[in-house]
């Protein structure tokens, strides 16, 4: 730890574990304003302490967050003269399994120099981020983006893109426009479709954007994959988890979703108390059931009992039941409820 590690203007974080035993956690902290509207703070982390020795202190059990939020920031959220910093940790679980991300199947240098070549592309893309009826607009109105793109692969890797083509021989028109769509995201849809990686800086500051663009043109595996990056990096708390519901459900993200109830069950009074639960989605009693048997089925540390495999789905963590999915060429993009019947049906 050394201050020349700290920008001029930003404030750092250090954390000092003192258990006389090794503790493996995952941890997360965020801090509010004079409001309690939470303003700003680290994504989850986990970090294995070693046993704390007396005066010893070590890179075991310190945890070290430079620049984590501007000191600006922070001096305007203060309560009462008080920078209030919201601290959560948990026993991180090591069987716990990463959450499965389907291969991008077009990580491939030949495809990738195809990207935005405008000599062999056969389809041209107008991107418009304005709506296109948007009359008021109209005056104003700026050119649209252009992208290079090739019919072919458009046809492998989103369907509904291929199908504003046109198809069979009418190509009399190969120019197809989209409104009210950001051309930066559009950008970061197409580059995944030529089998490039979305940036985690990217990811961060356009996540929920990104799914929806995702969703919206079938491109299953960057929905995945961002949705993965949102359960990583969120740290979830009573303010935001039925946010994240909402737009879990509206997007029908089964990693997402099955985060946000592993939440709510783990905190379960504290969400009575906090969360109004008059506006929260239909049909959650399956998932709040799943997320109880797998926190009793932790601390139990039993598997699931039952007589075929069949069974074992029905409490098998999404990431699992996606990962079987792949396995056997299935759509691994839909609700637990989807995943579960189709695996039963191909057993």
């Amino acid at each position: 730890m050394d201050d020349e590690d700290v920008d001029e203007g930003m404030a750092s974080i250090i954390l000092f574990c003192e258990a006389h035993e090794p503790l493996n956690i995952e941890y997360g902290f965020s801090f509010k304003d004079n409001t309690g509207r939470e303003v700003g703070g680290g994504a989850s982390r986990v970090k294995q302490f070693g046993p704390y020795v007396m005066d010893d202190i070590s890179e075991d059990n310190v945890v070290w967050v430079p620049n984590f939020a501007k000191r600006s920031t922070l001096l305007k959220s203060l309560a009462n003269g008080t920078l209030v910093i919201e601290f959560r940790m948990r026993p991180n679980d090591p069987t716990k399994p990463s959450p499965f991300i389907p291969e991008n199947p077009s990580k491939c240098k030949i495809i990738q120099s195809m990207f935005m070549d405008e000599g062999s592309s056969d389809i041209i893309i107008e991107v418009d981020e304005q709506q296109a009826n948007d009359d008021a607009l109209m005056m104003a109105k700026t050119l649209p983006v252009i992208f290079h793109a090739h019919r072919f692969i458009l046809q492998k890797c989103s369907t509904p893109l291929y199908e504003m083509c046109g198809s069979g021989e009418d190509i009399s028109n190969p120019t197809i426009r989209i409104t009210n769509v950001s051309p930066a995201i559009f950008r970061c849809l197409l580059k995944y479709i030529y089998g490039f990686k979305v940036s985690n800086h990217i990811m961060k500051s356009h996540a929920k954007e990104i799914i929806d663009m995702a969703d919206r043109f079938g491109v299953s595996g960057l929905k995945l994959e961002t949705e993965a990056f949102i359960v990583r990096e969120t740290t979830f708390t009573v303010e935001n988890v039925m946010d994240h519901l909402h737009f879990a459900d509206m997007k029908n993200c089964a990693l997402l979703k099955e985060a946000t109830m592993d939440f709510i069950v783990e905190n379960k009074v504290e969400v009575l108390e906090k969360v109004s639960l008059n506006d929260a989605p239909g049909g959650l009693l399956a998932d709040v059931l799943s997320a109880v048997a797998r926190g009793e089925n932790a601390r139990n540390g039993n598997a699931v009992p039952s007589a075929c495999e069949g069974d074992q789905y029905i409490t098998m963590r999404v990431s699992e039941l996606r990962s079987k999915a792949d396995a056997k060429g299935l759509d691994v993009d839909g609700s637990r409820e989807m995943l579960i019947a189709a695996l039963k049906q191909s057993s």
